[in-house]
């Protein structure tokens, strides 16, 4: 089977409704970043000042199909802490289907474009943030060569004015070009999202190696409510 390079990003997840530089949960302000120095929040504030929209990428981790247990062609990792977003390394959980503690490791992001998280970065986040969307590479097992790549996302149709309702915002993607951002007003969660097909949140690919081809299925699944477990599933599965 194919490798899988995988690169999570990480932002705010929730907005209060009103552009004025503070970050509240409920009417309580959590972070008021009109008055924090810079370099503080290096990556979720600095590069716009805005409150929310901004992204960070951790650390790729690579799936192999090694280590961890693999059903019916589908190889599962389970990211899990009692933290709502898992960032920070003491916190996440390591079991049959984590073996090796993998997190959501914003502490050194291997890019240049972004800047060490500091604690107070990973504290917000693991409180209030989220994966907004993934970058997976493909790699083939015996060269390491991609073969294929994208960014992926759950699907979500923020078309539903009862549902979801435009912020005065726009993200900066990391591939070139912006995105509106959405917050949940029907329930209201006031969840973040991305616009509806900004990335796809299924994408299929076939790969031929040793004269025998191989459909490849990339997929992102958020469930409803946000408590399931697991509250979101990136599926790589082959046949």
């Amino acid at each position: 089977m194919l490798h899988f390079k995988i690169t999570p990003y990480v932002g705010l997840a929730y907005y209060d409704g009103t552009p004025d530089g503070k970050y509240d949960d409920q009417g309580n302000t959590i972070e008021d970043f009109n008055t924090v120095s810079p370099g503080m929040y290096p990556n979720i504030y600095d590069p716009t000042g805005n409150e929310i929209g901004n992204f960070v990428p951790a650390r790729p981790f690579t799936l192999t199909g090694a280590g961890i247990p693999t059903y019916w062609g589908t190889v599962r990792l389970e990211v899990f802490s009692a933290d709502h977003c898992h960032v920070i390394a003491t916190n996440a959980q390591t079991n049959l289907y984590n073996p090796n503690g993998v997190f959501f490791d914003i502490s050194t992001p291997l890019t240049p474009l972004y800047q060490p998280s500091t604690p107070q970065e990973e504290d917000l986040l693991s409180k209030y943030g989220k994966v907004f969307f993934y970058y997976w590479e493909a790699l083939d097992q015996t060269t390491l060569a991609v073969v294929r790549s994208g960014y992926i996302m759950a699907e979500c149709d923020t078309n539903v004015a009862a549902y979801w309702t435009n912020t005065p915002y726009t993200a900066n993607l990391p591939a070139g070009g912006v995105a509106n951002l959405y917050y949940n007003t029907g329930n209201p969660s006031y969840e973040i999202v991305l616009e509806g097909g900004t990335y796809p949140s299924v994408e299929s690919f076939t790969y031929t190696v040793g004269g025998q081809t191989y459909t490849y299925t990339v997929e992102l699944k958020t469930f409803l409510g946000g408590t399931n477990d697991p509250v979101s599933e990136l599926k790589l599965t082959y046949n």
